[in-house]
């Protein structure tokens, strides 16, 4: 199963959404400070956040360590590829829900 990050704008203004397992976005909601800006329920689909939240959140992860076995395994290349993927998306997404 897989979690996507979709941009709130109307379809064929959104930015790329993010899809990652759910084991991955689960570590995500999982950050300290989170629980204040999005439901951290660990389903697929209740997250959602304005604009200036999904910029506070990017804040957030940016600041995070991801623990071993995040995504991917142990590969910490990736792990550091995928955080900058949910970062992009959230500094530039016009708010956000979870499919």
């Amino acid at each position: 199963m897989s979690v996507c990050l979709r941009d709130k704008r109307r379809k064929g203004q959104r930015i790329p959404d993010v899809e990652m397992p759910n084991g991955t976005w689960f570590k995500v909601l999982d950050i300290e400070g989170m629980s204040d800006l999005v439901d951290t329920r660990h389903f697929c689909d209740t997250a959602q956040a304005t604009p200036a939240k999904a910029k506070k959140i990017a804040d957030l992860v940016d600041a995070w360590t991801p623990p071993d076995g995040w995504c991917n395994g142990g590969d910490r290349e990736w792990h550091q590829k995928m955080k900058s993927y949910i970062i992009d998306f959230l500094r530039n997404c016009n708010g956000f829900k979870t499919q």
